[in-house]
């Protein structure tokens, strides 16, 4: 595994990296995550697929910087889908698989709509595409009382409040209820997996159905629901997780040219 840092501007962004050669598949973790947050999947996934998998901490998560002062702006997963294509262009990565969790994954979407020449594939495991009030009200629950989180975090994150208080307050903030990439989805045209839980306390099958809707009739598309399932995937079900990539990776082909 290889730890290190890649800089630009003012932004410098952890990566780790299991494999050898250039990365070919990228995570992209949760509001809340960090790379140490995956544990063992990304290891598992460059073991079962024989690709070289890179897991970098956006800004202010983990070790990276800068970190968050206030919360973060409506537009914060676009301006993150700007940090991812230049975190590709500072390492050549070409076309790589991009899987994404919860926010990682909106990001991942994010940038092969805006981007399709730059994404082979897109795995999106409980992305979000629009807002809905089941989502507001489970961060509203976390603010009531988030001692224990916070405790938990602060394994993870060097400034473990100040993520959440960024993550927590952006997604309150009236500006960001209006928040909605639907529209852009179209332009998507990539194979892309969307992977939602039954049981998802951040969204109703509602974002699970939208999401596949709007994507772009150029794109092949898979979706799996999952009954019994969660929000939290790549943590509760990491097994299941690692089936649904080396699945789908077999599959497609994540290097083909975009039509």
């Amino acid at each position: 595994m290889l730890d290190e840092t890649v800089r630009f501007g003012e932004t410098v962004l952890r990566t780790k990296t299991w494999g050898a050669g250039a990365p070919e598949i990228i995570l992209l973790h949760d509001g809340l995550g960090s790379i140490s947050q995956w544990r063992d999947l990304p290891e598992e996934i460059a073991t079962q697929t024989g690709k070289t998998v890179l897991a970098y901490d956006r800004p202010g998560h983990g070790t990276s910087r800068p970190a968050p002062d206030g919360a973060w702006p409506a537009d914060w997963m676009a301006e993150q889908a700007v940090v991812l294509d230049r975190l590709l262009a500072a390492l050549s990565i070409e076309r790589p698989v991009l899987i994404g969790h919860s926010d990682g994954g909106s990001i991942a979407l994010l940038l092969a709509a805006k981007e399709p020449k730059r994404v082979g594939s897109v795995i999106a495991l409980a992305a979000h595409s629009f807002v809905e009030p089941t989502c507001t009200d489970a961060i509203s629950t976390l603010r009531q009382d988030p001692h224990l989180l916070l405790a938990a975090l602060a394994r993870h994150h060097d400034d473990a409040a100040a993520v959440f208080e960024a993550w927590s307050n952006g997604g309150l903030r009236s500006e960001f209820q209006s928040w909605d990439i639907r529209p852009l989805l179209a332009e998507v045209q990539c194979p892309v997996l969307v992977v939602q839980g039954g049981e998802d306390e951040f969204a109703t099958e509602a974002m699970y159905e939208q999401t596949l809707a709007a994507l772009g009739s150029s794109a092949l598309l898979q979706g799996k629901l999952l009954p019994g399932v969660r929000h939290g995937l790549p943590r509760e079900k990491p097994d299941l997780v690692l089936k649904l990539v080396v699945d789908f990776l077999s599959m497609v082909s994540p290097t083909s040219p975009s039509s």
